[in-house]
């Protein structure tokens, strides 16, 4: 590519991204970042954080192979974007899908806010929490339904491993509005689950002693299941004699005394005993 094309096409790109123009580009290839292109005969790249929530790979378990197979499937495909960014030093040109959609969404999320409850169907898992569309409702004429992230940590109350084990791909379920930002809309499940540490301050107090299944071994301490939502932490630094994983074993019951309880950071701490 001479610099004279180089040179002419940046300046239409720029002109492009400032009025906020959509281009329509052909995919030419995918790798686990996110797929390729070129315009003009200048690599662009769309990362895939980048994607439309319908386009987003939405992989249980986030597994790269399996991200990169579901992006292989756009190649050959057009798509219309947005130019993100551009590197006219470095020949780069950054594209999004995303962008194209951003005015209609923060337009519709004005009807929204934080507080709202809505009931929508779960549309993908990954590592890090679930997608939902939402709202329920028929779309009408001009209606668009929008998609929010429920974060691994706004699942459910006790610490979660995998998404998948508490919620399924079609799963229709009620959820809040906990934050909106950029077009952006975190949801949580939680929230309108009773919680179950309200009045472990009293039940637990400093001194008691209880008992508690050995849910999970770390480097830092062990994770104790002391109720079915509740689970507390042993730290490492509680272990004198024996070093942690030859005190304890996982899936097995010890006695413990508890050290500091906290309803409002959701935190127990707990000395062994006996072991």
């Amino acid at each position: 590519v001479s610099e004279a094309t180089k040179d002419i096409t940046f300046d239409r790109l720029k002109e492009n991204k400032e009025k906020g123009e959509t281009i329509t580009i052909k995919v030419l290839g995918a790798n686990k970042g996110g797929l390729v292109t070129n315009i003009s005969g200048i690599p662009a790249f769309l990362p895939v954080s980048q994607l439309s929530s319908e386009n987003y790979p939405k992989v249980e378990g986030g597994d790269k192979s399996k991200i990169l197979r579901k992006l292989q499937e756009f190649v050959g495909e057009e798509m219309e974007v947005k130019v993100l960014d551009l590197f006219p030093k470095k020949d780069q040109i950054i594209l999004s899908e995303k962008a194209k959609n951003m005015d209609k969404i923060k337009e519709i999320l004005e009807g929204y806010e934080v507080g709202d409850v809505v009931e929508g169907e779960i549309t993908g898992i990954t590592e890090f929490g679930a997608f939902i569309r939402f709202p329920l409702d028929e779309e009408k004429e001009g209606y668009r339904k929008l998609e929010g992230l429920i974060h691994i940590s706004e699942l459910d109350w006790q610490i979660i491993e995998d998404p998948a084990d508490v919620v399924d791909i079609g799963d229709k379920v009620k959820v809040k509005i906990v934050d909106i930002s950029d077009g952006k809309v975190s949801l949580s499940l939680k929230a309108l689950k009773e919680d179950p540490w309200k009045g472990a301050e009293m039940k637990y107090q400093k001194g008691a002693i209880v008992e508690g299944e050995v849910a999970k071994i770390n480097p830092f301490g062990a994770f104790v299941q002391v109720e079915d939502k509740i689970q507390a932490l042993c730290h490492v630094s509680e272990f004198e004699e024996k070093r942690m994983e030859e005190a304890l074993e996982v899936g097995k019951k010890y006695p413990f005394e508890v050290l500091s309880v906290s309803e409002e950071e959701h935190k127990m701490s707990l000395r062994p005993i006996e072991v």
